[in-house]
């Protein structure tokens, strides 16, 4: 058994290299082992292509400024461990850690000789989450899915509502070759007569997750039909501003910090689910609170100005729709500046769909490189699979950002984009240098 955190989060990450496991057998089975922690606190359950995490993060601030308790549970963390698992912001503690995985892992070993097999790292952090939050009862759990919706080991839990961001091409090995299969996929989390909140989901994806609703007769609340955010351009600062109106709530002039159209899309997203759940639940919350709440939400590496002088933005655009939105608020925010991308991925991602949006980005120097990670993408990978002829390769990221910091001009940008794992270290890296 652990006895230090080290050795806890050395076991949990060994589980990593069994991959993903479709089904939710092994969590079933768990669940019942321990009691049914998954049933023991309320939860807004929140699956998408992108925009979860920003999603989190507006619901986050939204519920603590109104003076609710929250816990979240999001992954991949950025910094630590320990932000998978989080109550009011704070990070769960390293003795938990420690204490969880000593519940968690004889059931491990027990499950291991069954005909399920062992459990992956993400089956063993959702059941030490699941644990934790039935003992802690926030006021809402925010439980963000790892991968699709049906198949995913958070899809054992029992929300109050849940929710859909986006629907986009990724992850197709797992979840299919269509739209219309991811957004089936997507759609598993859908549960009978708990209702859904769906952000801007286009045709025809929108109508499979409907009909899926339909059947489970899930009440739904859609982006654009039953609540909508109207733009305001703001020339002053780097901030977005919207108004947002739904059937009987308007509030004017919200301000985020996170940039992009597609945030205010999120946003305003959130907001309706934040409503909805404060409604049912009898939660209290008041316009200004929903304003100071917004004001405060914040999520690392989505547009994240980590310096201003030199200019460097953190974008983990690891998939076509992030690709396509991050070009739109860059031609929006900085069509003026020199953009030096620096780009890494993993093998699975469909590279060949994002080379082209890295040639769009205008005023582009890009620069490709790798980094120590299962599944990444090596430098022959980047070369042969993105297309991308006028990139520059570096095998040693550290070395390729210490020398763009110290040459970017007053006119130039560097954006450091691609997978999030690649958007935590340099994050990391970056901050510790700063120190």
């Amino acid at each position: 058994m652990f006895t230090t955190y080290d050795e806890a989060l050395e076991w949990i990450h060994t589980r990593k290299g069994m991959g993903p496991k479709p089904g939710i057998k092994r969590m079933e089975w768990l669940m019942e082992k321990l009691d049914h922690p998954e049933e023991k606190f309320s939860s807004i359950h929140i699956a998408g292509t992108n925009g979860k995490g920003s999603t989190v993060a507006y619901l986050t601030a939204l519920f603590q400024s109104a003076g609710h308790s929250v816990g979240s549970f999001t992954s991949p963390h950025i910094t630590r461990f320990n932000e998978r698992i989080m109550v009011n912001g704070e990070q769960i503690s390293d003795e938990a850690i420690i204490a969880l995985a000593n519940i968690i892992y004889p059931l491990y070993m027990e499950i291991s000789e069954t005909e399920w097999g062992p459990l992956t790292e993400f089956e063993v952090v959702t059941a030490m989450m699941f644990l934790h939050f039935s003992k802690v009862r926030p006021d809402v759990v925010l439980l963000e899915v790892g991968l699709g919706g049906l198949f995913d080991s958070t899809n054992i839990a029992k929300p109050q509502l849940t929710m859909i961001t986006t629907i986009g091409m990724d992850h197709v090995q797992i979840l299919g070759n269509t739209i219309e299969e991811i957004a089936f996929q997507k759609a598993g989390i859908i549960k009978s007569e708990i209702p859904l909140v769906i952000g801007n989901i286009q045709e025809p994806a929108r109508t499979v997750i409907l009909d899926i609703a339909r059947e489970k007769n899930s009440a739904v609340l859609a982006y654009n039909t039953d609540f909508s955010a109207q733009n305001k351009p703001n020339v002053t600062d780097l901030h977005e501003h919207f108004d947002f109106s739904a059937q009987e709530f308007q509030l004017a002039d919200i301000e985020i910090s996170l940039m992009g159209h597609h945030q205010i899309e999120n946003a305003a997203t959130a907001l309706q689910a934040f409503l909805l759940y404060c409604n049912a639940e009898q939660l209290a919350y008041t316009k200004e609170s929903i304003l100071t709440g917004f004001d405060q939400a914040f999520w690392p590496v989505r547009m994240e100005i980590i310096s201003q002088e030199p200019l460097i933005i953190l974008d983990g655009a690891h998939n076509e729709p992030a690709m396509a939105v991050l070009l739109d608020t860059l031609q929006t925010n900085f069509k003026n500046k020199k953009i030096k991308v620096v780009f890494a991925a993993l093998t699975t991602k469909e590279l060949e769909a994002i080379g082209p949006w890295l040639m769009r980005i205008p005023n582009h120097e890009i620069h490709l490189t790798t980094f120590d990670f299962p599944r990444v993408a090596t430098l022959t990978d980047l070369k042969e699979r993105l297309g991308v002829e006028d990139a520059a390769y570096h095998e040693d990221w550290q070395e390729l950002i210490r020398e763009l910091t110290v040459s970017v001009s007053n006119d130039e940008l560097l954006l450091i984009t691609g997978s999030l794992y690649f958007l935590s270290e340099v994050r990391h890296y970056l901050m510790e240098d700063e120190r």
